[in-house]
Protein backbone atom coordinates (compact mmCIF):
# COMPACT_ATOMS: atom_id res chain seq x y z
CA UNK A 1 0.00 0.00 0.00
CA UNK A 2 3.16 2.40 0.84
CA UNK A 3 4.32 1.79 -2.67
CA UNK A 4 0.88 2.99 -4.26
CA UNK A 5 0.32 5.96 -1.59
CA UNK A 6 3.67 7.34 -2.19
CA UNK A 7 3.01 7.86 -5.81
CA UNK A 8 0.54 10.70 -4.74
CA UNK A 9 2.54 12.43 -2.21
CA UNK A 10 6.07 12.96 -1.23
CA UNK A 11 8.74 12.46 1.08
CA UNK A 12 8.42 13.84 3.65
CA UNK A 13 11.92 13.11 5.21
CA UNK A 14 13.05 14.66 2.01
CA UNK A 15 11.23 17.69 2.81
CA UNK A 16 9.03 17.51 0.02
CA UNK A 17 11.84 17.33 -2.40
CA UNK A 18 9.36 17.17 -6.41
CA UNK A 19 9.97 13.29 -7.02
CA UNK A 20 10.79 12.14 -3.88
CA UNK A 21 7.55 10.35 -3.23
CA UNK A 22 8.38 8.17 -6.73
CA UNK A 23 11.70 7.41 -5.67
CA UNK A 24 10.73 6.30 -2.31
CA UNK A 25 7.50 4.28 -4.03
CA UNK A 26 10.29 2.08 -6.08
CA UNK A 27 11.58 0.99 -2.86
CA UNK A 28 8.40 0.19 -0.83
CA UNK A 29 8.08 -1.75 -3.87
CA UNK A 30 10.92 -3.48 -4.13
CA UNK A 31 10.88 -3.87 -0.37
CA UNK A 32 7.39 -5.47 -0.36
CA UNK A 33 8.69 -8.12 -3.27
CA UNK A 34 11.27 -9.12 -1.17
CA UNK A 35 8.85 -10.00 1.99
CA UNK A 36 6.59 -11.23 -0.54
CA UNK A 37 9.33 -13.84 -1.60
CA UNK A 38 10.17 -14.67 2.04
CA UNK A 39 6.29 -15.49 2.95
CA UNK A 40 6.53 -17.67 -0.04
CA UNK A 41 9.13 -19.71 1.16
CA UNK A 42 7.48 -19.67 4.96
CA UNK A 43 4.12 -20.62 3.55
CA UNK A 44 3.22 -24.81 4.30
CA UNK A 45 0.71 -26.55 4.06
CA UNK A 46 -1.57 -24.99 6.86
CA UNK A 47 -3.49 -22.56 5.55
CA UNK A 48 -3.53 -19.16 7.75
CA UNK A 49 -6.47 -17.59 6.16
CA UNK A 50 -5.75 -14.01 7.22
CA UNK A 51 -1.88 -14.76 5.77
CA UNK A 52 -3.47 -15.93 2.50
CA UNK A 53 -5.66 -13.08 1.50
CA UNK A 54 -2.90 -10.70 2.46
CA UNK A 55 -0.57 -12.33 0.35
CA UNK A 56 -3.25 -11.91 -2.66
CA UNK A 57 -4.05 -8.58 -2.16
CA UNK A 58 -0.32 -7.76 -1.97
CA UNK A 59 0.05 -9.48 -5.56
CA UNK A 60 -3.12 -7.36 -6.74
CA UNK A 61 -1.81 -4.26 -5.25
CA UNK A 62 1.99 -4.37 -6.60
CA UNK A 63 0.61 -5.45 -10.07
CA UNK A 64 -1.44 -2.37 -10.58
CA UNK A 65 1.49 -0.57 -9.14
CA UNK A 66 4.31 -1.72 -11.11
CA UNK A 67 2.24 -2.06 -14.64
CA UNK A 68 0.25 1.61 -13.78
CA UNK A 69 2.07 4.05 -11.75
CA UNK A 70 6.30 2.33 -11.91
CA UNK A 71 5.85 1.34 -15.89
CA UNK A 72 8.77 0.34 -17.91
CA UNK A 73 11.33 -1.98 -17.01
CA UNK A 74 9.32 -3.03 -13.72
CA UNK A 75 5.98 -3.59 -15.78
CA UNK A 76 7.60 -6.88 -16.29
CA UNK A 77 7.00 -7.98 -12.82
CA UNK A 78 3.16 -7.43 -13.46
CA UNK A 79 2.70 -10.57 -15.59
CA UNK A 80 5.09 -12.43 -13.15
CA UNK A 81 2.54 -11.30 -10.12
CA UNK A 82 -0.83 -11.71 -12.13
CA UNK A 83 0.26 -15.75 -12.67
CA UNK A 84 1.21 -16.31 -9.48
CA UNK A 85 -2.08 -14.19 -7.89
CA UNK A 86 -4.11 -16.44 -9.49
CA UNK A 87 -2.35 -19.49 -8.09
CA UNK A 88 -2.38 -18.63 -4.95
CA UNK A 89 -6.17 -17.58 -4.60
CA UNK A 90 -7.01 -21.00 -6.17
CA UNK A 91 -5.23 -22.80 -4.26
CA UNK A 92 -5.95 -20.54 -1.09
CA UNK A 93 -9.74 -21.27 -1.91
CA UNK A 94 -10.99 -18.00 -3.22
CA UNK A 95 -13.29 -19.11 -5.70
CA UNK A 96 -15.29 -20.66 -3.22
CA UNK A 97 -17.57 -18.13 -0.92
CA UNK A 98 -15.99 -17.50 2.77
CA UNK A 99 -18.59 -19.60 5.24
CA UNK A 100 -19.59 -17.84 8.35
CA UNK A 101 -18.99 -20.22 11.72
CA UNK A 102 -22.15 -20.05 13.69
CA UNK A 103 -19.90 -21.15 16.58
CA UNK A 104 -18.06 -17.64 15.81
CA UNK A 105 -21.02 -15.29 15.26
CA UNK A 106 -22.16 -15.52 18.42
CA UNK A 107 -23.07 -11.44 18.70
CA UNK A 108 -24.42 -9.21 16.03
CA UNK A 109 -20.93 -7.57 16.65
CA UNK A 110 -18.82 -10.51 15.50
CA UNK A 111 -21.75 -11.53 13.05
CA UNK A 112 -20.80 -7.93 11.59
CA UNK A 113 -17.31 -8.77 11.41
CA UNK A 114 -17.93 -12.01 10.04
CA UNK A 115 -20.08 -10.66 6.99
CA UNK A 116 -16.80 -8.20 6.64
CA UNK A 117 -14.47 -10.48 6.39
CA UNK A 118 -16.64 -12.64 3.58
CA UNK A 119 -17.26 -9.60 1.83
CA UNK A 120 -13.19 -8.92 1.30
CA UNK A 121 -12.78 -12.27 0.63
CA UNK A 122 -15.31 -12.13 -2.43
CA UNK A 123 -14.76 -8.31 -3.43
CA UNK A 124 -10.52 -9.49 -3.69
CA UNK A 125 -11.69 -12.54 -6.73
CA UNK A 126 -14.13 -9.85 -8.27
CA UNK A 127 -10.84 -7.37 -8.10
CA UNK A 128 -8.64 -10.27 -9.44
CA UNK A 129 -10.84 -10.84 -12.30
CA UNK A 130 -11.50 -7.52 -13.17
CA UNK A 131 -7.37 -7.43 -13.24
CA UNK A 132 -7.28 -10.33 -15.59
CA UNK A 133 -9.51 -9.16 -17.76
CA UNK A 134 -7.82 -5.80 -18.03
CA UNK A 135 -5.00 -8.08 -19.30
CA UNK A 136 -6.87 -9.33 -21.78
CA UNK A 137 -8.72 -5.99 -22.85
CA UNK A 138 -5.79 -3.89 -23.14
CA UNK A 139 -2.56 -6.31 -24.00
CA UNK A 140 -4.31 -9.16 -25.50
CA UNK A 141 -3.23 -11.54 -22.94
CA UNK A 142 -5.11 -14.59 -22.95
CA UNK A 143 -7.16 -14.37 -19.51
CA UNK A 144 -6.10 -17.03 -16.56
CA UNK A 145 -9.20 -16.84 -14.55
CA UNK A 146 -12.35 -18.21 -16.16
CA UNK A 147 -16.16 -16.77 -15.10
CA UNK A 148 -17.28 -19.90 -14.36
CA UNK A 149 -14.67 -20.17 -11.39
CA UNK A 150 -16.35 -17.63 -9.44
CA UNK A 151 -18.64 -19.04 -7.34
CA UNK A 152 -20.10 -15.94 -5.53
CA UNK A 153 -22.85 -14.14 -5.12
CA UNK A 154 -23.02 -10.31 -6.56
CA UNK A 155 -20.81 -8.19 -4.04
CA UNK A 156 -23.68 -7.15 -1.37
CA UNK A 157 -25.28 -3.35 -1.54
CA UNK A 158 -22.97 -0.30 -1.64
CA UNK A 159 -24.97 0.50 2.17
CA UNK A 160 -24.36 -2.75 3.40
CA UNK A 161 -20.85 -2.52 2.88
CA UNK A 162 -20.19 0.90 4.27
CA UNK A 163 -22.46 0.41 7.31
CA UNK A 164 -20.45 1.99 9.75
CA UNK A 165 -21.63 0.11 12.46
CA UNK A 166 -23.16 -3.71 13.46
CA UNK A 167 -27.21 -2.00 13.64
CA UNK A 168 -26.98 -0.13 10.65
CA UNK A 169 -25.42 -2.92 8.90
CA UNK A 170 -28.40 -5.55 10.63
CA UNK A 171 -30.90 -2.76 10.09
CA UNK A 172 -29.91 -2.44 6.10
CA UNK A 173 -30.18 -6.34 5.64
CA UNK A 174 -33.74 -6.06 7.50
CA UNK A 175 -35.11 -3.65 4.94
CA UNK A 176 -33.94 -5.24 2.07
CA UNK A 177 -35.44 -8.48 2.85
CA UNK A 178 -31.69 -10.38 3.24
CA UNK A 179 -32.07 -13.58 4.85
CA UNK A 180 -28.18 -14.45 5.59
CA UNK A 181 -25.16 -12.31 5.04
CA UNK A 182 -24.52 -13.10 1.84
CA UNK A 183 -27.65 -13.39 0.04
CA UNK A 184 -28.25 -12.72 -3.33
CA UNK A 185 -27.65 -14.52 -7.33
CA UNK A 186 -24.64 -15.76 -7.87
CA UNK A 187 -21.97 -14.21 -10.43
CA UNK A 188 -22.33 -16.87 -13.26
CA UNK A 189 -26.17 -16.99 -13.10
CA UNK A 190 -26.43 -13.06 -13.19
CA UNK A 191 -24.24 -13.01 -16.10
CA UNK A 192 -26.50 -15.97 -17.88
CA UNK A 193 -29.83 -13.55 -16.49
CA UNK A 194 -28.16 -10.57 -18.62
CA UNK A 195 -27.44 -12.78 -21.65
CA UNK A 196 -30.83 -14.67 -21.58
CA UNK A 197 -33.45 -13.52 -24.36
CA UNK A 198 -36.32 -13.90 -22.41
CA UNK A 199 -34.30 -11.88 -19.09
CA UNK A 200 -36.32 -10.93 -16.05
CA UNK A 201 -33.97 -7.86 -14.55
CA UNK A 202 -36.40 -7.67 -11.84
CA UNK A 203 -35.67 -10.73 -10.29
CA UNK A 204 -32.11 -10.03 -9.71
CA UNK A 205 -31.63 -8.76 -5.71
CA UNK A 206 -29.57 -5.56 -5.15
CA UNK A 207 -26.14 -5.90 -5.47
CA UNK A 208 -23.48 -3.04 -5.99
CA UNK A 209 -22.26 -1.25 -9.65
CA UNK A 210 -18.55 -2.74 -8.73
CA UNK A 211 -19.93 -6.39 -9.60
CA UNK A 212 -21.70 -4.82 -12.69
CA UNK A 213 -18.33 -3.77 -13.54
CA UNK A 214 -17.19 -8.06 -13.63
CA UNK A 215 -20.48 -8.46 -16.35
CA UNK A 216 -19.33 -5.60 -18.51
CA UNK A 217 -15.46 -7.51 -18.53
CA UNK A 218 -16.85 -10.86 -19.17
CA UNK A 219 -19.37 -9.20 -22.07
CA UNK A 220 -16.02 -7.13 -23.14
CA UNK A 221 -14.35 -10.28 -23.02
CA UNK A 222 -16.65 -12.03 -25.03
CA UNK A 223 -16.92 -9.59 -27.63
CA UNK A 224 -13.05 -9.87 -28.28
CA UNK A 225 -13.42 -13.60 -28.89
CA UNK A 226 -15.09 -13.32 -31.85
CA UNK A 227 -13.46 -10.64 -33.15
CA UNK A 228 -10.75 -12.96 -32.76
CA UNK A 229 -12.74 -15.50 -34.26
CA UNK A 230 -14.01 -13.22 -37.48
CA UNK A 231 -10.71 -12.31 -38.36
CA UNK A 232 -9.17 -15.64 -38.64
CA UNK A 233 -12.38 -16.91 -40.67
CA UNK A 234 -13.12 -13.64 -42.81
CA UNK A 235 -16.98 -14.18 -41.22
CA UNK A 236 -18.80 -11.90 -38.62
CA UNK A 237 -20.40 -13.52 -36.48
CA UNK A 238 -23.59 -11.04 -35.68
CA UNK A 239 -25.56 -13.82 -34.11
CA UNK A 240 -23.31 -14.15 -31.50
CA UNK A 241 -22.40 -10.27 -30.97
CA UNK A 242 -25.78 -9.14 -30.54
CA UNK A 243 -26.90 -11.19 -27.62
CA UNK A 244 -23.73 -8.85 -26.27
CA UNK A 245 -24.76 -5.75 -26.95
CA UNK A 246 -28.40 -5.92 -25.79
CA UNK A 247 -27.01 -7.28 -22.85
CA UNK A 248 -24.50 -4.03 -22.52
CA UNK A 249 -27.71 -2.25 -23.21
CA UNK A 250 -29.64 -3.63 -19.94
CA UNK A 251 -26.84 -3.49 -17.88
CA UNK A 252 -26.69 -0.10 -18.04
CA UNK A 253 -29.54 1.12 -15.40
CA UNK A 254 -27.13 -1.26 -12.84
CA UNK A 255 -23.82 0.94 -14.15
CA UNK A 256 -25.21 4.20 -12.94
CA UNK A 257 -26.89 3.33 -9.96
CA UNK A 258 -26.96 5.77 -6.90
CA UNK A 259 -26.31 5.00 -3.46
CA UNK A 260 -29.74 5.70 -1.53
CA UNK A 261 -28.41 7.95 1.28
CA UNK A 262 -26.23 10.87 -0.01
CA UNK A 263 -23.77 12.44 2.57
CA UNK A 264 -22.70 15.64 2.98
CA UNK A 265 -19.45 14.48 4.08
CA UNK A 266 -16.68 15.89 1.26
CA UNK A 267 -14.42 12.42 1.53
CA UNK A 268 -17.48 10.32 1.23
CA UNK A 269 -18.87 12.17 -1.67
CA UNK A 270 -15.38 11.90 -3.55
CA UNK A 271 -15.42 7.92 -2.55
CA UNK A 272 -18.87 7.97 -3.94
CA UNK A 273 -17.95 9.89 -7.16
CA UNK A 274 -14.71 8.06 -8.12
CA UNK A 275 -17.02 4.54 -7.59
CA UNK A 276 -19.31 6.06 -9.93
CA UNK A 277 -16.98 6.97 -13.02
CA UNK A 278 -15.56 3.66 -12.44
CA UNK A 279 -18.65 1.67 -13.19
CA UNK A 280 -19.43 4.16 -15.94
CA UNK A 281 -16.14 4.41 -17.34
CA UNK A 282 -15.81 0.61 -17.99
CA UNK A 283 -19.65 0.58 -19.18
CA UNK A 284 -18.69 3.42 -21.88
CA UNK A 285 -15.36 1.83 -23.35
CA UNK A 286 -17.24 -1.83 -23.77
CA UNK A 287 -20.10 0.20 -25.40
CA UNK A 288 -17.38 1.75 -28.07
CA UNK A 289 -15.44 -1.88 -28.10
CA UNK A 290 -18.27 -3.32 -29.43
CA UNK A 291 -18.59 -1.25 -32.39
CA UNK A 292 -15.05 -0.51 -33.08
CA UNK A 293 -12.87 -3.40 -32.64
CA UNK A 294 -9.24 -2.82 -31.61
CA UNK A 295 -6.15 -3.40 -34.30
CA UNK A 296 -4.05 -4.21 -31.85
CA UNK A 297 -6.04 -7.14 -30.95
CA UNK A 298 -7.09 -8.02 -34.37
CA UNK A 299 -3.75 -8.03 -35.57
CA UNK A 300 -2.52 -10.26 -33.07
CA UNK A 301 -0.17 -7.07 -31.44
CA UNK A 302 0.45 -8.10 -27.69
CA UNK A 303 1.60 -5.26 -25.83
CA UNK A 304 3.87 -6.23 -22.66
CA UNK A 305 3.38 -3.12 -20.70
CA UNK A 306 1.45 -0.02 -20.53
CA UNK A 307 3.94 1.79 -22.43
CA UNK A 308 3.48 -0.48 -25.28
CA UNK A 309 0.33 -0.17 -25.34
CA UNK A 310 -0.47 3.61 -25.63
CA UNK A 311 2.35 3.52 -28.00
CA UNK A 312 0.89 1.07 -30.18
CA UNK A 313 -2.48 2.58 -30.04
CA UNK A 314 -1.12 6.49 -30.86
CA UNK A 315 0.99 4.74 -33.93
CA UNK A 316 -1.84 2.94 -35.37
CA UNK A 317 -4.39 5.85 -35.18
CA UNK A 318 -3.55 7.87 -38.12
CA UNK A 319 -4.28 4.55 -39.85
CA UNK A 320 -7.69 3.79 -38.83
CA UNK A 321 -9.99 6.65 -39.58
CA UNK A 322 -12.19 5.07 -42.51
CA UNK A 323 -13.43 2.23 -39.68
CA UNK A 324 -14.96 5.30 -37.71
CA UNK A 325 -17.50 6.81 -40.79
CA UNK A 326 -20.37 4.13 -40.40
CA UNK A 327 -20.11 3.79 -36.26
CA UNK A 328 -19.52 7.68 -35.71
CA UNK A 329 -23.48 7.45 -34.51
CA UNK A 330 -23.40 4.91 -32.63
CA UNK A 331 -20.25 5.76 -30.54
CA UNK A 332 -20.38 9.21 -30.39
CA UNK A 333 -22.41 9.94 -27.27
CA UNK A 334 -19.88 6.88 -25.34
CA UNK A 335 -17.09 9.04 -26.92
CA UNK A 336 -18.49 11.96 -25.17
CA UNK A 337 -18.72 10.75 -21.94
CA UNK A 338 -15.42 10.28 -22.11
CA UNK A 339 -14.44 14.04 -23.47
CA UNK A 340 -16.57 15.46 -20.48
CA UNK A 341 -15.30 13.80 -17.65
CA UNK A 342 -11.65 14.94 -18.98
CA UNK A 343 -12.60 18.52 -19.59
CA UNK A 344 -14.57 18.41 -15.81
CA UNK A 345 -13.21 20.90 -13.18
CA UNK A 346 -14.83 18.43 -10.40
CA UNK A 347 -12.64 15.08 -11.36
CA UNK A 348 -9.95 14.96 -9.62
CA UNK A 349 -7.30 13.41 -11.75
CA UNK A 350 -5.24 11.77 -8.41
CA UNK A 351 -8.30 9.89 -6.75
CA UNK A 352 -8.95 8.01 -10.15
CA UNK A 353 -8.10 4.60 -10.79
CA UNK A 354 -5.06 4.93 -13.44
CA UNK A 355 -7.00 2.86 -16.37
CA UNK A 356 -9.59 5.18 -16.29
CA UNK A 357 -7.02 7.49 -17.85
CA UNK A 358 -6.55 4.83 -19.86
CA UNK A 359 -10.16 4.27 -21.34
CA UNK A 360 -9.93 8.15 -21.60
CA UNK A 361 -6.79 8.44 -23.96
CA UNK A 362 -8.27 5.36 -26.32
CA UNK A 363 -11.59 6.96 -26.71
CA UNK A 364 -9.80 10.40 -26.84
CA UNK A 365 -8.04 8.70 -30.10
CA UNK A 366 -10.94 7.71 -31.64
CA UNK A 367 -11.97 11.79 -31.46
CA UNK A 368 -8.82 12.65 -32.97
CA UNK A 369 -9.55 10.40 -35.67
CA UNK A 370 -13.10 11.53 -36.41
CA UNK A 371 -11.56 14.98 -36.20
CA UNK A 372 -9.28 14.12 -38.58
CA UNK A 373 -11.38 12.55 -40.81
CA UNK A 374 -14.11 15.43 -40.72
CA UNK A 375 -16.51 14.30 -39.10
CA UNK A 376 -19.28 16.35 -37.73
CA UNK A 377 -19.07 16.84 -34.51
CA UNK A 378 -16.32 14.91 -33.08
CA UNK A 379 -15.21 17.04 -30.01
CA UNK A 380 -18.08 19.75 -30.28
CA UNK A 381 -18.52 18.42 -26.50
CA UNK A 382 -15.49 19.98 -25.24
CA UNK A 383 -15.77 23.12 -27.98
CA UNK A 384 -13.26 21.97 -30.44
CA UNK A 385 -14.36 22.58 -33.91
CA UNK A 386 -15.21 20.01 -36.74
CA UNK A 387 -11.42 19.51 -38.57
CA UNK A 388 -9.42 21.28 -36.42
CA UNK A 389 -7.01 18.65 -35.30
CA UNK A 390 -4.38 21.39 -33.82
CA UNK A 391 -7.44 22.77 -31.39
CA UNK A 392 -7.95 18.46 -30.18
CA UNK A 393 -4.02 18.32 -29.68
CA UNK A 394 -4.19 21.81 -27.21
CA UNK A 395 -7.16 20.55 -25.35
CA UNK A 396 -5.92 16.94 -25.16
CA UNK A 397 -2.53 18.26 -24.00
CA UNK A 398 -4.42 20.28 -21.69
CA UNK A 399 -6.49 17.48 -19.45
CA UNK A 400 -4.15 15.20 -19.70
CA UNK A 401 -1.17 17.34 -18.58
CA UNK A 402 -2.98 17.48 -14.90
CA UNK A 403 -1.78 13.52 -14.62
CA UNK A 404 1.38 14.00 -15.94
CA UNK A 405 2.59 13.90 -11.94
CA UNK A 406 2.29 10.08 -13.08
CA UNK A 407 4.80 7.78 -15.18
CA UNK A 408 1.62 6.76 -17.34
CA UNK A 409 0.60 10.83 -17.97
CA UNK A 410 4.25 11.44 -19.12
CA UNK A 411 3.40 8.63 -21.59
CA UNK A 412 0.33 10.28 -22.95
CA UNK A 413 1.73 13.31 -23.15
CA UNK A 414 5.07 11.92 -25.24
CA UNK A 415 2.23 10.34 -27.30
CA UNK A 416 0.56 13.63 -27.94
CA UNK A 417 3.52 15.03 -29.55
CA UNK A 418 3.22 12.29 -31.49
CA UNK A 419 -0.34 13.14 -32.99
CA UNK A 420 0.66 16.61 -33.20
CA UNK A 421 3.60 16.14 -35.64
CA UNK A 422 1.12 13.75 -37.41
CA UNK A 423 -0.98 16.49 -37.73
CA UNK A 424 1.32 19.39 -39.15
CA UNK A 425 1.89 16.71 -41.94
Amino acid sequence: MLSLAYQHGEDLASDGQAGSGAILSARCFNRARALLASMEQENDDQSDATKDISMIQAYLLLQICATMYLCGKSSGYGPQMHSKMIILARSKGLMQPKRIESSVAVCLDSLWREFIKAESHKRTLFAIHQIDSWWYQFCSVPRLLSHLEIKHNLPCPEESWTAPTSAQWAHGQLLRGQSGPDSGMQYADAVRCFLSSDRNLNSLPPFDPYGAINIAQFLISSAREITGWSTMTGRLSVERLEPITSSLVALEPFIRAQPTQQTHDDDNNNIINIHTSLCEATWEMAMIEIQIWSPSHTGGIVGGSVDAVVRIATDLAPSSCEVLIESNGVIQPHIDWFLRYLDSAAVAPSLEAPWITLYAYKAFLIAWQMVRGGLAGAMQAVGVRDGDLKGAIVWAKEVFGRRQGWHLGKIIMDCLDVLDNESVR
